[in-house]
């Protein structure tokens, strides 16, 4: 903040100077104290100005507020986002804002991945202004194993990307193993972090607490993986700080919280996040509106759960002098809700104006110039290639590496001769130069073809038990510019178009969330069992998770880190 924008709040905060904003007779929630009394609140611009019982700041052009029998709450932070998930980060923001969340720390993976950073610089630079604040978390390496990573991301430009203004932290970093042996190349990368005084993000699934002491000490600052209470505690004893996750994947909240039973201090440090959540779950339950309302009916107190969802997180990045609470100088992002124990607010405040009441968001939200963040031929999909069902063909052996699905993402091999059920897999190149095929079961046994951009690479993956309709709807996803195909023997079944670089639709979240159960409904008819179908294909080649994963390389062992069953050229 300048000094010129200091000198007018503080001649706000005076009395000497209108306020912008004025908003009269709330109880606020003070989450610094742990207090609630009654309280005014004056803004000027983006920041609050002052806070108590005076009003002579009130000027003629004033906007008044009444918050009369309200509860005034700082807007919601998740410290912990995926944004590009089926829909812009500003059709998220869109969505998310009308519930009172007006910050987000978020994943540059998609736009890293298929733009480097001149795509993460135009899409942070498009969002630098919006109403819903974003920070960004950098990547500091692929999800997926490839011979050219090094080349795709360079320490140079990872750098650059954390010197950019709206960088906190490098992440999330999944190859937690590489960490805890001490791998020289992988703490070089996070140092860059370090250095400047950021965070690092980490994913340690898997991780024993045997291990835990070597991840912490190698830099990992942070970790939003826990799946029971006990690992909570393995965790934040070592000083790492733990986000609490309820997503549409893992809906783990009620069981993490029983961590706070044990250790009631956790409840200054510990975050609330919504990790990844696809549309649909958003839709139907909410964004970090539904964190609160969780932690509380599970018997977190309010103000904990408050805390958690405001304070906290801001402290970690170290932005509390800016967001976490309603205090002069902060941005004046406050939720009116009226009831503490109902965290969807009836207005919500971001960057000192009112954007949002009774559920529908109010301001705009700026929308990045997608043709500019994915400018390449290979990120707009503009292919000439065309697959064929014999670049599905297995290689002539009798036993095969099979990926058996165990649970949406979760995969065990069994090395095996093909069996009734089983279905062809390719991961494919996006520019037609090499397949990586290979046998999965336990996932749709009657579905002919399917060909989806969601990937943790953002190459083609492919499943079906006829190479034909595979190559059909390959086919139709380079016509259509990414996104999702199903094909019933040749004809096309259904499909979702993505052209924003095969991973975003331009459609607001409501009617993403159409569109996904659409897919869970077409899928269940073909024989799938699992919950969230968008994350099966997503984490297919996500080479972190067991047993195996689909890569460039090819079938990967991600315990033994080496191939199963190679990759080959087309």
């Amino acid at each position: 903040m300048k000094v010129a924008e200091r000198r007018r709040l503080t001649a706000v905060a005076r009395g000497a100077a209108p306020a912008d904003l004025y908003v009269r007779g709330g109880t606020l929630l003070n989450v610094y104290t742990g207090e609630l009394y009654p309280a005014n609140v004056a803004v000027h611009g983006e920041r609050v100005a002052y806070v108590g019982a005076r009003d002579d700041m009130v000027g003629a052009r004033t906007t008044v507020l009444d918050a009369g029998g309200r509860v005034l709450v700082p807007g919601y932070v998740d410290p912990h986002v995926h944004p590009a998930h089926v829909i812009t980060p500003s059709a998220l923001a869109r969505h998310v804002l009308a519930l009172g969340t007006t910050t987000l720390f978020a994943d540059t993976l998609q736009f890293w991945e298929l733009g480097g950073v001149r795509a993460f610089t135009a899409v942070a630079d498009a969002l630098a202004r919006s109403p819903v604040k974003f920070y960004w978390m950098i990547r500091p390496h692929a999800q997926s194993r490839t011979t050219d990573e090094a080349r795709r991301f360079p320490l140079r430009d990872l750098a650059r990307a954390l010197a950019h203004p709206s960088a906190v932290a490098a992440g999330e970093v999944t190859r937690w193993p590489e960490v805890h042996a001490g791998d020289p190349d992988l703490l070089a990368r996070l140092d860059l972090a370090l250095a400047r005084g950021q965070r690092v993000e980490g994913h340690t699934a898997g991780a024993s607490v045997e291990r835990l002491a070597a991840i912490a000490a190698g830099g990992l600052s942070s970790d939003h993986e826990p799946i029971t209470a006990r690992e909570v505690l393995d965790r934040a004893r070592l000083g790492i700080a733990v986000m609490l996750r309820e997503s549409s994947l893992r809906p783990d909240l009620s069981d993490l919280l029983d961590a706070l039973k044990e250790a009631p201090g956790l409840a200054a440090r510990a975050m609330l996040t919504a990790d990844g959540s696809m549309p649909a779950f958003v839709l139907e339950h909410g964004f970090v509106d539904h964190l609160i309302r969780t932690a509380m009916q599970r018997g977190v107190p309010p103000l904990d759960a408050y805390r958690m969802a405001t304070l906290n997180p801001a402290t970690y990045f170290g932005k509390d002098a800016d967001l976490g609470g309603i205090a002069p100088g902060r941005y004046a992002d406050i939720c009116l809700l009226r009831d503490l124990s109902e965290p969807r607010p009836e207005t919500v405040v971001a960057r000192g104006r009112v954007a949002a009441r009774e559920g529908r968001t109010l301001v705009p939200i700026p929308e990045p110039s997608w043709r500019r963040v994915f400018s390449t031929p290979a990120a707009r999909l503009t292919a000439r290639w065309r697959a064929r069902a014999a670049d599905f063909r297995l290689p002539g052996r009798a036993t095969f590496p099979v990926l058996r699905l165990v649970s949406a993402v979760i995969t065990k091999v069994e090395e095996r001769a093909p069996q009734p059920g089983d279905l062809h897999a390719a991961l494919v190149d996006r520019r037609g130069r090499w397949v990586a095929p290979a046998l999965v079961a336990g996932f749709a046994d009657r579905l002919d073809g399917l060909a989806s951009t969601i990937s943790t690479d953002f190459n083609i993956l492919t499943l079906g038990r006829r190479p034909e309709s595979m190559a059909r709807a390959v086919n139709r996803l380079l016509e259509v510019r990414g996104g999702v195909v199903l094909v019933d023997g040749d004809d096309v079944a259904w499909e979702l178009p993505l052209p924003l670089g095969g991973i975003m639709t331009r459609a607001e979240l409501p009617e993403a969330a159409r569109h996904e159960r659409e897919l869970s409904r077409h899928l269940t008819e073909r024989g799938s069992s699992f919950h969230e179908p968008f994350f099966t294909m997503l984490f297919l080649s996500a080479d972190f998770l067991p047993a195996a994963r689909l890569t460039p390389l090819g079938v990967w062992d991600v315990k033994a880190a080496r191939v199963l069953l190679p990759s080959r050229r087309r």
